[in-house]
Protein backbone atom coordinates (compact mmCIF):
# COMPACT_ATOMS: atom_id res chain seq x y z
CA UNK A 1 0.00 0.00 0.00
CA UNK A 2 2.41 2.38 1.15
CA UNK A 3 4.26 1.31 -2.03
CA UNK A 4 1.41 2.27 -4.22
CA UNK A 5 1.20 5.08 -2.21
CA UNK A 6 4.29 6.42 -2.92
CA UNK A 7 4.34 5.53 -6.75
CA UNK A 8 0.97 7.64 -7.30
CA UNK A 9 2.46 10.55 -5.60
CA UNK A 10 5.27 10.56 -7.82
CA UNK A 11 3.24 9.96 -11.04
CA UNK A 12 0.92 13.12 -9.79
CA UNK A 13 3.79 15.50 -8.72
CA UNK A 14 5.67 14.94 -12.53
CA UNK A 15 2.13 15.05 -14.25
CA UNK A 16 1.64 18.27 -12.52
CA UNK A 17 4.71 19.76 -13.52
CA UNK A 18 4.94 18.65 -16.78
CA UNK A 19 1.52 20.33 -17.41
CA UNK A 20 2.75 22.99 -15.54
CA UNK A 21 6.02 23.73 -17.88
CA UNK A 22 4.27 22.70 -21.34
CA UNK A 23 1.37 25.32 -20.56
CA UNK A 24 4.58 28.08 -19.72
CA UNK A 25 6.15 27.00 -22.89
CA UNK A 26 3.38 26.97 -25.36
CA UNK A 27 1.80 30.09 -23.45
CA UNK A 28 5.10 32.12 -23.71
CA UNK A 29 5.93 30.48 -27.38
CA UNK A 30 2.40 32.05 -28.51
CA UNK A 31 2.80 35.47 -26.94
CA UNK A 32 6.05 36.04 -28.65
CA UNK A 33 4.51 34.92 -31.80
CA UNK A 34 1.91 37.60 -31.72
CA UNK A 35 4.55 40.03 -30.48
CA UNK A 36 6.31 38.80 -33.49
CA UNK A 37 3.59 39.51 -36.00
CA UNK A 38 2.53 42.57 -34.68
CA UNK A 39 5.75 44.24 -35.07
CA UNK A 40 5.57 42.93 -38.69
CA UNK A 41 1.97 44.60 -38.83
CA UNK A 42 3.35 47.56 -37.38
CA UNK A 43 6.54 48.05 -39.65
CA UNK A 44 3.67 47.04 -42.96
CA UNK A 45 1.45 49.85 -40.94
CA UNK A 46 3.98 52.34 -41.95
CA UNK A 47 5.01 51.01 -45.20
CA UNK A 48 1.55 50.65 -46.35
CA UNK A 49 0.37 54.60 -45.60
CA UNK A 50 3.56 55.29 -47.79
CA UNK A 51 3.20 53.22 -50.34
CA UNK A 52 2.43 55.34 -53.42
CA UNK A 53 5.71 57.53 -52.16
CA UNK A 54 7.77 56.45 -54.84
CA UNK A 55 11.32 57.91 -53.92
CA UNK A 56 10.33 56.30 -50.30
CA UNK A 57 9.46 52.50 -51.67
CA UNK A 58 12.96 53.10 -54.42
CA UNK A 59 16.27 53.44 -54.18
CA UNK A 60 17.69 55.96 -56.21
CA UNK A 61 19.85 55.07 -58.93
CA UNK A 62 23.08 57.56 -59.81
CA UNK A 63 21.68 58.43 -63.34
CA UNK A 64 24.96 57.32 -64.89
CA UNK A 65 25.68 54.09 -63.33
CA UNK A 66 22.96 51.10 -63.37
CA UNK A 67 23.70 49.37 -60.00
CA UNK A 68 23.39 45.88 -59.48
CA UNK A 69 22.23 44.35 -56.53
CA UNK A 70 25.77 43.74 -55.20
CA UNK A 71 26.69 47.31 -55.70
CA UNK A 72 23.12 48.62 -54.15
CA UNK A 73 23.70 51.29 -51.41
CA UNK A 74 21.60 50.74 -48.33
CA UNK A 75 18.44 52.09 -47.91
CA UNK A 76 18.31 55.31 -45.34
CA UNK A 77 14.92 57.53 -45.12
CA UNK A 78 14.21 60.75 -47.15
CA UNK A 79 15.72 63.85 -44.96
CA UNK A 80 12.60 65.83 -46.07
CA UNK A 81 10.48 62.79 -43.86
CA UNK A 82 8.35 64.43 -41.73
CA UNK A 83 7.11 61.66 -39.23
CA UNK A 84 4.32 62.50 -36.61
CA UNK A 85 5.24 60.58 -34.13
CA UNK A 86 1.62 60.69 -32.34
CA UNK A 87 0.55 58.76 -35.32
CA UNK A 88 -1.19 55.48 -34.28
CA UNK A 89 -0.21 53.01 -36.64
CA UNK A 90 3.47 53.61 -35.50
CA UNK A 91 2.31 51.62 -32.25
CA UNK A 92 2.64 47.75 -32.03
CA UNK A 93 -0.77 46.37 -31.68
CA UNK A 94 0.55 43.43 -29.47
CA UNK A 95 -1.33 40.93 -26.66
CA UNK A 96 -0.12 43.72 -24.24
CA UNK A 97 -1.88 46.79 -25.68
CA UNK A 98 0.86 47.85 -27.71
CA UNK A 99 3.84 49.74 -27.37
CA UNK A 100 5.26 52.59 -29.59
CA UNK A 101 7.54 50.94 -32.77
CA UNK A 102 10.26 53.22 -34.09
CA UNK A 103 9.79 54.51 -37.64
CA UNK A 104 13.18 53.65 -37.84
CA UNK A 105 11.78 49.53 -37.96
CA UNK A 106 11.05 50.23 -41.91
CA UNK A 107 14.46 51.79 -42.73
CA UNK A 108 15.71 48.46 -41.06
CA UNK A 109 13.43 45.78 -42.53
CA UNK A 110 13.86 44.24 -45.71
CA UNK A 111 10.42 44.20 -48.22
CA UNK A 112 9.18 44.18 -51.70
CA UNK A 113 6.46 45.74 -53.47
CA UNK A 114 4.53 44.06 -56.22
CA UNK A 115 1.43 46.24 -58.15
CA UNK A 116 -1.80 44.20 -59.69
CA UNK A 117 -3.97 46.00 -61.92
CA UNK A 118 -8.14 45.85 -61.59
CA UNK A 119 -8.06 42.77 -64.38
CA UNK A 120 -5.11 40.45 -62.14
CA UNK A 121 -1.98 41.19 -63.77
CA UNK A 122 1.22 41.88 -62.76
CA UNK A 123 2.18 45.27 -63.55
CA UNK A 124 5.22 46.62 -61.59
CA UNK A 125 7.49 44.81 -59.32
CA UNK A 126 9.92 47.02 -57.25
CA UNK A 127 12.99 44.79 -55.23
CA UNK A 128 15.24 47.44 -54.98
CA UNK A 129 14.70 47.15 -51.30
CA UNK A 130 15.85 43.40 -50.81
CA UNK A 131 18.83 41.17 -52.20
CA UNK A 132 17.49 37.74 -51.80
CA UNK A 133 14.47 38.15 -54.01
CA UNK A 134 14.60 38.79 -57.65
CA UNK A 135 11.78 40.19 -59.89
CA UNK A 136 10.73 36.01 -60.90
CA UNK A 137 10.37 35.13 -57.56
CA UNK A 138 8.69 38.40 -56.41
CA UNK A 139 6.30 37.66 -59.04
CA UNK A 140 5.79 33.60 -57.80
CA UNK A 141 5.21 35.05 -54.28
CA UNK A 142 2.39 38.21 -55.72
CA UNK A 143 1.00 34.99 -57.60
CA UNK A 144 0.54 33.20 -54.27
CA UNK A 145 -1.44 35.62 -52.94
CA UNK A 146 -3.11 37.24 -55.71
CA UNK A 147 -6.85 35.24 -55.14
CA UNK A 148 -6.66 35.00 -51.08
CA UNK A 149 -9.22 36.62 -49.72
CA UNK A 150 -6.92 37.94 -46.53
CA UNK A 151 -5.89 41.09 -46.58
CA UNK A 152 -2.46 39.79 -44.71
CA UNK A 153 -0.54 37.06 -43.88
CA UNK A 154 2.52 34.62 -44.42
CA UNK A 155 3.84 33.23 -47.41
CA UNK A 156 6.82 31.15 -46.21
CA UNK A 157 8.95 33.79 -44.16
CA UNK A 158 7.40 36.97 -45.74
CA UNK A 159 4.83 38.64 -44.32
CA UNK A 160 2.23 40.66 -46.61
CA UNK A 161 -0.41 43.55 -46.90
CA UNK A 162 -2.36 44.62 -49.18
CA UNK A 163 -3.42 48.12 -49.91
CA UNK A 164 -6.26 49.13 -52.54
CA UNK A 165 -5.32 52.39 -54.21
CA UNK A 166 -8.05 53.42 -57.15
CA UNK A 167 -8.04 50.71 -59.31
CA UNK A 168 -4.79 48.96 -58.52
CA UNK A 169 -3.72 46.64 -55.73
CA UNK A 170 -0.22 47.28 -54.07
CA UNK A 171 0.83 43.74 -51.93
CA UNK A 172 3.87 44.80 -49.62
CA UNK A 173 5.75 41.29 -48.45
CA UNK A 174 8.35 42.05 -45.46
CA UNK A 175 11.27 39.46 -44.77
CA UNK A 176 10.50 38.26 -41.55
CA UNK A 177 13.03 35.14 -41.47
CA UNK A 178 15.26 36.32 -38.81
CA UNK A 179 12.68 36.83 -36.43
CA UNK A 180 11.13 33.43 -37.54
CA UNK A 181 14.37 31.67 -36.97
CA UNK A 182 14.98 33.64 -33.40
CA UNK A 183 11.85 32.87 -32.45
CA UNK A 184 11.98 28.83 -33.27
CA UNK A 185 15.62 29.17 -31.81
CA UNK A 186 14.48 30.39 -28.36
CA UNK A 187 11.12 28.12 -28.52
CA UNK A 188 13.77 25.03 -28.72
CA UNK A 189 16.09 26.15 -25.95
CA UNK A 190 12.85 27.28 -24.01
CA UNK A 191 12.09 23.52 -24.28
CA UNK A 192 15.19 21.75 -23.79
CA UNK A 193 15.49 23.77 -20.59
CA UNK A 194 11.79 23.10 -19.75
CA UNK A 195 12.45 19.17 -20.01
CA UNK A 196 15.75 19.38 -18.53
CA UNK A 197 14.07 21.26 -15.32
CA UNK A 198 11.78 18.73 -15.85
CA UNK A 199 14.05 15.84 -15.25
CA UNK A 200 15.86 17.37 -12.94
CA UNK A 201 12.95 18.19 -10.54
CA UNK A 202 11.58 14.80 -11.25
CA UNK A 203 14.53 12.94 -9.82
CA UNK A 204 14.50 15.65 -6.27
CA UNK A 205 10.61 14.44 -6.02
CA UNK A 206 11.89 10.12 -6.16
CA UNK A 207 14.19 11.20 -4.03
CA UNK A 208 12.58 13.03 -1.30
CA UNK A 209 9.19 11.26 -1.91
CA UNK A 210 10.22 8.39 0.78
CA UNK A 211 10.75 10.84 3.11
CA UNK A 212 7.33 12.62 2.29
CA UNK A 213 4.98 9.80 2.83
CA UNK A 214 6.94 8.04 5.88
CA UNK A 215 4.74 10.00 8.82
CA UNK A 216 2.03 7.97 6.34
CA UNK A 217 4.06 4.90 6.14
CA UNK A 218 4.75 5.21 10.08
CA UNK A 219 1.23 5.58 10.65
CA UNK A 220 -0.32 2.75 8.50
CA UNK A 221 2.31 0.69 10.53
CA UNK A 222 1.43 2.02 13.73
CA UNK A 223 -2.26 0.20 12.83
CA UNK A 224 -1.13 -3.10 11.46
CA UNK A 225 0.76 -3.75 14.21
CA UNK A 226 -2.07 -2.55 16.46
CA UNK A 227 -4.75 -4.90 14.84
CA UNK A 228 -2.51 -7.65 14.90
CA UNK A 229 -1.33 -7.08 18.54
CA UNK A 230 -5.70 -7.06 18.89
CA UNK A 231 -6.01 -9.65 17.31
CA UNK A 232 -3.91 -12.21 18.69
CA UNK A 233 -5.03 -10.87 22.29
CA UNK A 234 -8.43 -10.72 21.78
CA UNK A 235 -8.31 -15.07 20.39
CA UNK A 236 -7.36 -16.09 24.19
CA UNK A 237 -9.87 -14.75 25.97
CA UNK A 238 -12.86 -14.99 23.23
CA UNK A 239 -12.26 -18.64 23.13
CA UNK A 240 -12.33 -19.36 27.06
CA UNK A 241 -15.70 -16.71 27.36
CA UNK A 242 -16.15 -19.59 24.37
CA UNK A 243 -15.77 -22.46 25.93
CA UNK A 244 -17.00 -21.21 29.15
CA UNK A 245 -20.76 -20.75 27.87
CA UNK A 246 -20.54 -24.58 26.66
CA UNK A 247 -19.55 -25.80 29.42
CA UNK A 248 -22.20 -23.56 31.72
CA UNK A 249 -24.89 -24.35 28.84
CA UNK A 250 -24.45 -28.62 29.82
CA UNK A 251 -25.41 -27.73 33.56
CA UNK A 252 -28.91 -26.42 32.38
CA UNK A 253 -31.02 -29.03 31.21
CA UNK A 254 -33.08 -26.32 28.99
CA UNK A 255 -31.62 -24.03 26.78
CA UNK A 256 -30.76 -21.19 28.21
CA UNK A 257 -31.23 -17.89 26.36
CA UNK A 258 -28.32 -15.87 28.01
CA UNK A 259 -25.49 -18.30 27.38
CA UNK A 260 -27.13 -18.99 23.68
CA UNK A 261 -26.19 -15.04 23.19
CA UNK A 262 -23.50 -15.12 24.91
CA UNK A 263 -22.29 -18.15 22.18
CA UNK A 264 -23.36 -16.12 19.53
CA UNK A 265 -21.84 -13.16 20.72
CA UNK A 266 -18.84 -14.90 20.94
CA UNK A 267 -18.70 -16.23 17.79
CA UNK A 268 -19.12 -13.04 15.97
CA UNK A 269 -16.70 -11.78 17.74
CA UNK A 270 -14.35 -14.65 16.68
CA UNK A 271 -15.13 -14.52 12.94
CA UNK A 272 -14.45 -10.79 13.28
CA UNK A 273 -10.84 -11.09 15.01
CA UNK A 274 -10.01 -13.68 12.41
CA UNK A 275 -10.70 -11.38 9.43
CA UNK A 276 -8.83 -8.73 10.75
CA UNK A 277 -5.79 -11.11 11.44
CA UNK A 278 -6.60 -12.07 7.78
CA UNK A 279 -6.57 -8.28 6.46
CA UNK A 280 -3.37 -7.94 8.54
CA UNK A 281 -1.53 -10.91 7.21
CA UNK A 282 -2.21 -10.43 3.82
CA UNK A 283 -1.08 -6.23 4.14
CA UNK A 284 2.51 -7.26 5.51
CA UNK A 285 2.21 -10.04 2.63
CA UNK A 286 2.61 -12.86 5.38
CA UNK A 287 -0.69 -14.84 4.13
CA UNK A 288 0.37 -18.20 2.70
CA UNK A 289 -0.09 -18.55 -0.41
CA UNK A 290 0.62 -21.65 -2.35
CA UNK A 291 1.14 -21.11 -6.28
CA UNK A 292 0.17 -24.27 -8.13
CA UNK A 293 -2.52 -25.38 -11.25
CA UNK A 294 -5.46 -26.43 -10.32
CA UNK A 295 -9.00 -26.98 -11.99
CA UNK A 296 -10.53 -23.93 -11.05
CA UNK A 297 -14.09 -25.43 -12.35
CA UNK A 298 -13.92 -27.98 -10.33
CA UNK A 299 -13.55 -25.45 -7.24
CA UNK A 300 -16.24 -23.10 -8.04
CA UNK A 301 -18.08 -25.83 -8.52
CA UNK A 302 -17.51 -27.30 -5.23
CA UNK A 303 -17.90 -24.07 -3.62
CA UNK A 304 -21.54 -23.36 -5.16
CA UNK A 305 -22.49 -26.89 -4.29
CA UNK A 306 -21.31 -25.75 -0.19
CA UNK A 307 -23.83 -22.86 -0.24
CA UNK A 308 -26.53 -24.50 -1.67
CA UNK A 309 -28.10 -25.35 1.45
CA UNK A 310 -27.20 -21.60 2.70
CA UNK A 311 -29.25 -20.60 -0.22
CA UNK A 312 -32.13 -22.78 0.20
CA UNK A 313 -32.34 -21.68 4.26
CA UNK A 314 -33.12 -17.92 3.02
CA UNK A 315 -35.54 -18.96 0.16
CA UNK A 316 -33.34 -18.21 -2.67
CA UNK A 317 -31.33 -20.50 -5.42
CA UNK A 318 -27.56 -19.99 -6.99
CA UNK A 319 -27.58 -20.83 -10.56
CA UNK A 320 -24.44 -21.95 -11.83
CA UNK A 321 -22.80 -21.32 -15.36
CA UNK A 322 -19.02 -22.65 -15.40
CA UNK A 323 -17.12 -23.78 -17.88
CA UNK A 324 -15.54 -27.01 -17.66
CA UNK A 325 -12.12 -27.79 -17.90
CA UNK A 326 -10.68 -24.89 -17.04
CA UNK A 327 -7.21 -24.58 -15.15
CA UNK A 328 -5.76 -21.87 -13.23
CA UNK A 329 -2.38 -21.12 -11.70
CA UNK A 330 -2.84 -19.83 -8.26
CA UNK A 331 -3.95 -20.40 -4.23
CA UNK A 332 -6.79 -22.61 -4.61
CA UNK A 333 -7.86 -21.81 -0.87
CA UNK A 334 -8.00 -18.50 -1.99
CA UNK A 335 -9.81 -18.89 -4.86
CA UNK A 336 -12.45 -20.70 -2.59
CA UNK A 337 -12.01 -18.01 -0.48
CA UNK A 338 -12.92 -15.92 -2.94
CA UNK A 339 -16.15 -17.30 -4.41
CA UNK A 340 -17.46 -18.50 -0.77
CA UNK A 341 -17.11 -14.31 -0.10
CA UNK A 342 -19.12 -13.76 -3.14
CA UNK A 343 -21.57 -15.96 -2.83
CA UNK A 344 -22.02 -15.27 1.28
CA UNK A 345 -22.66 -11.75 -0.09
CA UNK A 346 -25.01 -12.01 -2.91
CA UNK A 347 -26.91 -14.47 -0.42
CA UNK A 348 -27.33 -11.78 2.12
CA UNK A 349 -28.36 -9.15 0.16
CA UNK A 350 -30.40 -10.56 -2.66
CA UNK A 351 -33.80 -9.03 -2.69
CA UNK A 352 -35.05 -11.92 -5.30
CA UNK A 353 -34.90 -15.46 -5.18
CA UNK A 354 -32.04 -15.99 -8.10
CA UNK A 355 -28.45 -15.58 -7.66
CA UNK A 356 -26.52 -16.18 -10.94
CA UNK A 357 -23.38 -17.00 -10.51
CA UNK A 358 -21.00 -17.07 -13.91
CA UNK A 359 -17.18 -18.60 -14.67
CA UNK A 360 -15.38 -18.54 -17.73
CA UNK A 361 -12.47 -17.96 -20.07
CA UNK A 362 -12.17 -14.79 -22.57
CA UNK A 363 -8.43 -14.62 -24.19
CA UNK A 364 -5.62 -15.30 -21.51
CA UNK A 365 -8.04 -14.19 -18.56
CA UNK A 366 -10.38 -16.10 -15.97
CA UNK A 367 -14.05 -14.34 -15.14
CA UNK A 368 -15.62 -15.12 -12.24
CA UNK A 369 -19.10 -13.37 -11.62
CA UNK A 370 -22.00 -13.38 -9.50
CA UNK A 371 -25.15 -11.13 -9.84
CA UNK A 372 -27.73 -10.79 -7.78
CA UNK A 373 -30.80 -7.91 -7.04
CA UNK A 374 -30.15 -5.39 -4.90
CA UNK A 375 -31.67 -1.81 -3.82
CA UNK A 376 -30.64 0.76 -6.53
CA UNK A 377 -27.04 1.65 -5.79
CA UNK A 378 -25.10 4.48 -6.60
CA UNK A 379 -21.61 4.69 -8.39
CA UNK A 380 -20.07 6.30 -5.32
CA UNK A 381 -21.23 3.40 -3.05
CA UNK A 382 -20.63 0.63 -6.10
CA UNK A 383 -16.74 2.64 -5.73
CA UNK A 384 -16.83 2.01 -1.92
CA UNK A 385 -18.13 -1.86 -2.13
CA UNK A 386 -14.96 -2.97 -0.93
CA UNK A 387 -13.73 -0.54 1.76
CA UNK A 388 -13.20 -1.85 4.83
CA UNK A 389 -16.44 -2.10 7.16
CA UNK A 390 -18.29 -0.28 4.47
CA UNK A 391 -22.00 -1.72 3.91
CA UNK A 392 -24.69 -0.22 1.78
CA UNK A 393 -27.77 -1.27 4.13
CA UNK A 394 -26.46 0.89 7.78
CA UNK A 395 -29.86 0.22 9.70
CA UNK A 396 -29.72 -3.48 8.95
CA UNK A 397 -26.17 -4.42 9.61
CA UNK A 398 -27.35 -6.22 12.82
CA UNK A 399 -30.06 -8.08 10.90
CA UNK A 400 -27.66 -9.38 7.86
CA UNK A 401 -24.67 -9.73 10.78
CA UNK A 402 -21.01 -9.35 9.25
CA UNK A 403 -18.99 -6.47 9.59
CA UNK A 404 -17.89 -5.31 6.18
CA UNK A 405 -14.68 -6.77 5.79
CA UNK A 406 -15.17 -10.28 3.51
CA UNK A 407 -15.23 -7.87 0.17
CA UNK A 408 -12.01 -6.44 1.51
CA UNK A 409 -10.77 -9.66 2.07
CA UNK A 410 -11.36 -10.94 -1.49
CA UNK A 411 -10.36 -8.01 -3.11
CA UNK A 412 -6.50 -8.53 -1.21
CA UNK A 413 -6.80 -12.04 -2.46
CA UNK A 414 -7.40 -11.31 -5.47
CA UNK A 415 -4.42 -8.40 -5.70
CA UNK A 416 -2.62 -11.09 -4.33
CA UNK A 417 -3.25 -13.26 -7.85
CA UNK A 418 -2.21 -9.79 -9.30
CA UNK A 419 -6.19 -9.85 -10.88
CA UNK A 420 -8.43 -7.29 -10.45
CA UNK A 421 -12.19 -6.76 -8.52
CA UNK A 422 -14.92 -4.67 -9.64
CA UNK A 423 -18.59 -4.15 -8.52
CA UNK A 424 -21.30 -2.45 -11.44
CA UNK A 425 -24.74 -2.42 -11.82
CA UNK A 426 -25.59 -4.35 -15.39
CA UNK A 427 -28.92 -2.77 -14.85
CA UNK A 428 -31.05 -0.86 -12.00
CA UNK A 429 -31.73 -3.01 -9.28
CA UNK A 430 -29.36 -5.79 -10.27
CA UNK A 431 -25.21 -5.49 -8.91
CA UNK A 432 -22.88 -7.79 -9.76
CA UNK A 433 -19.19 -7.70 -8.63
CA UNK A 434 -16.59 -9.66 -11.33
CA UNK A 435 -13.63 -10.70 -10.32
CA UNK A 436 -10.79 -10.55 -13.30
CA UNK A 437 -8.15 -13.40 -13.65
CA UNK A 438 -4.60 -13.55 -15.49
CA UNK A 439 -4.06 -16.98 -16.98
CA UNK A 440 -0.34 -16.90 -18.11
Amino acid sequence: MIKGLRTKFIILSTASLLLLLIVIVTSGSILTYRELVANADAVLDMLADRTMQRDFLSVPKHPEQDLSKEDMPPLKPPKEADWNKNDTHVRNKGFFGGRKLSPEAMYESRFFTITISSDGEITDINTDNIFMVDDAQAGQYANAVLHKEKTCGFVQTFRYRKVQKESDTYVIFLDCGRSLDTFKGSLAIDGLISFAAFLVSMVIIIIFSKKIVRPVAESYEKQKQFISMAGHELKTPLTIISADAEVLAMDFEEENEWLLDICNQTKRMAILTNDLLSLSRMDENREPFTMIEFPISDVVGETVQSFQTLAHSEGKQILAEITPMLSYVGDEKGIRQITGILLDNAIKYAQSKEIDLKLRKKGHTIILSVTNSSEALTDGQLKQFFDRFYRTEQSHNSEKGGYGLGLSIAKSIVEAHKGKITASAPKEGFVQLTVTLKNN
